[in-house]
């Protein structure tokens, strides 16, 4: 089988993700639930609208996705956007809508931050050229004065999930046709990472809109890992399908 043919069959399977309706407050396995901005104060934006001022046309829900005709936001299992092996070739905040300061790095054996973010709302600055990444790494979404979380549920102080992931493919080529870096016969993705801030505890609305990050990368290599190393957790493969691990959940 040709690396191309391979990246066809991983990126069908990502077009299978991410079937039937979530609403506000509800679970569905696999996924965890997304509640409405508070749009009563401050005017928050939903996850739809940030992908509408960041890639054009008006995004709207399609079962656990969104999509303005053109493109499309699909969403990933959230057992399969925890570690990571993705060569990020591009990192950028799109959005924040919250008071506390945000940031984003990862972790991989030591940990690097990648940016801090200035500005709120849509007006936002922060980002990365290409990330000397290593083999296997979780997010982190951090800030001054501000508790840290990770996109390993396991590693959060409330053990809760506090990133939500979407693949954000065209249309026209849809997800078999996904653009190939002809050069390195490795598969373009970008993913868009919608955080949420704040703890169970403290009132977390969990409205994942804090803060919205766009991550452009060319897929890896998946290298098995070390069970002690991650905990058995799924590997993002590109993000983290092919890789075809599942996370066993070790909630607190």
């Amino acid at each position: 089988m040709s690396k191309l043919s391979g990246y066809k069959k991983f990126l069908g399977l990502v077009a299978a993700i991410g079937l039937g309706v979530l609403t506000a407050g509800q679970a569905q396995a696999g996924y965890t639930a997304i509640n409405a901005p508070n749009y009563g104060k401050g005017g928050e934006a939903s996850q739809a609208e940030i992908l509408s001022n960041t890639y054009g046309g008006t995004f709207v829900a399609d079962g656990l996705n969104f999509t303005n005709g053109a493109k499309t936001a699909i969403r990933i299992d959230d057992d399969n956007d925890q570690v990571w092996n993705l060569h990020i070739l591009s990192t950028k905040a799109l959005a924040t809508f919250a008071s506390l300061k945000q940031g984003l790095g990862i972790k991989g054996g030591g940990f690097e931050q990648l940016f801090n973010v200035t500005g709120k709302g849509f007006n936002v600055v922060g980002g990365t050229g290409e990330v000397d990444t290593p083999k296997a790494y979780e997010l982190i979404r951090n800030g001054k004065k501000s508790e840290e979380f990770s996109s390993v549920d396991a590693n959060n102080s409330d053990g809760k999930d506090h990133m939500v992931t979407y693949l954000l493919v065209n249309n026209k080529k849809r997800i078999q046709k996904v653009a190939i870096d002809d050069n390195n016969d490795k598969c373009a993705l970008t993913y868009v990472a919608f955080w949420e801030d704040l703890a169970k505890n403290k009132h977390s609305d969990f409205d994942f809109n804090d803060l919205a990050v766009e991550i452009k990368g060319n897929c890896a290599t998946v290298v098995p890992l070390p069970a002690a190393a991650w905990s058995g957790l799924a590997t993002l493969a590109g993000g983290a399908l092919a890789a075809g691990y599942r996370k066993r959940r070790q909630l607190a």
